[in-house]
């Protein structure tokens, strides 16, 4: 399961959101295995409703940045999931597309 810490900013985060939040990142695993550190910042939005913010680090210095503004906390939680999951996902398919480019190199020279 992934570590993640979770902080509120003039927010404090209830049981309920940090267990939502918790919920919805316990698969993002799947879209990148090597996920080294997630945090997530929650903040009253300067317009209206909430910010969140999600960071996480991967391996060779690479950092996936995402950020939601939403009227409610949760939908701005799940605003945040799907940016982040297209983020590792890409990347995801870009390290596999270059290993692959790699072992066909090594066959063609056989």
């Amino acid at each position: 399961m992934l570590a993640m810490k979770i902080t509120g900013i003039h927010y404090s985060v209830s049981a309920k959101v940090r267990e939502y939040a918790l919920e919805k990142f316990a698969n993002h695993d799947r879209f990148h295995p090597d996920i080294q550190f997630c945090q997530m910042t929650i903040r009253e939005a300067a317009n209206f409703g909430y910010r969140v913010d999600v960071s996480m680090g991967l391996p060779h210095h690479k950092e996936v940045v995402a950020h939601c503004e939403a009227e409610t906390v949760y939908a701005g939680i799940d605003g945040v999931v799907d940016k982040a999951a297209k983020q590792l996902v890409k990347i995801h398919e870009k390290e596999q597309a270059k290993h692959r480019n790699q072992s066909d190199r090594h066959r063609i020279r056989a």
